[in-house]
């Protein structure tokens, strides 16, 4: 992913909304959503160059989602473990509902980070309990935080970055608002996703369409303590529609 919005408890309590857009090399191969891990039920699209995968749906409890930083001139690349491979890792850990999986969620990501080297990263978990996210840079060092109540918003950069361009406009956008449901919420999100900005204005693009990176997918998820509504743009949000893609899928991953 490439730019990550997040609101906790910002229709009710409990209460998770996600939105994002995956910016990427259109070069890249990769498939849209399907089953990566049959038990825990585990839900993404899949980069088939390296294998892993940028936004994971784990059952109807959470969201995993992986942002690149930006680069170091650290360990080469080819030394260094898919970051998308750690999503899946994350998402797919034997754990009870609530704290626990929480919990189990954040610990095999720590263990991860001592078994392998990485690129840095941000990396987002999300339910309707609690949401936290481990920023990894340069150097090997990890930072683990909680993710407050409110609207939040996440690019290559840091958290709520003021300095980062498109993440401040974003959250200038966020400020204040309020949505009486999901579906409001979600329809003010997909307006923000498909943002092309104005240039006159200085208003930075969230949805890219020149350049080496551009939106090639997007995706959107409702999370609350009974359950989590997720759907999927395979193109970029501004030209195609947001579908759940869950009910196509047949048990092996393979789209029915």
């Amino acid at each position: 992913m490439c730019t990550l919005i997040l609101g906790r408890d910002v229709v009710a309590p409990g209460t998770v909304l996600l939105a994002a857009n995956r910016d990427e090399d259109p070069a890249r191969p990769s498939d849209p959503p399907r089953v990566l891990v049959e038990r825990p039920r585990v839900i993404g699209g899949r980069d088939r160059r390296a294998g892993g995968t940028w936004l994971a749906v784990r059952d109807d409890r959470a969201v995993v989602a992986v942002l690149n930083r930006r680069p170091d001139p650290g360990t080469p690349a080819s030394d260094r473990r898919s970051r998308g491979a750690l999503v899946i890792d994350v998402a797919s850990v034997p754990a009870s509902d609530g704290e626990g999986f929480a919990r189990a969620a954040l610990d095999r990501a720590r263990r991860a980070l001592d078994e392998a080297a990485y690129a840095p990263f941000t990396l987002v978990y999300a339910a309707a309990d609690t949401s936290w996210m481990i920023v990894h840079d340069a150097g090997d060092t990890a930072a683990v935080r909680t993710i407050d109540p409110g609207w939040h918003v996440v690019t290559h950069a840091d958290l709520d970055d003021p300095t980062e361009p498109r993440t401040a406009w974003l959250m200038d956008e966020l400020r204040g608002f309020a949505p009486a449901s999901a579906d409001d919420a979600e329809r003010r999100l997909v307006a923000l996703l498909a943002s092309h900005g104005d240039r006159a204005r200085g208003v930075p693009p969230v949805c890219l369409h020149e350049g080496a990176m551009v939106t090639v997918s997007a995706s959107l998820a409702w999370i609350t303590g009974d359950g989590l509504r997720y759907r999927h743009a395979e193109g970029r949000p501004c030209e195609h529609p947001f579908t759940d893609p869950r009910p196509r899928l047949a048990p092996a991953g393979r789209l029915a």
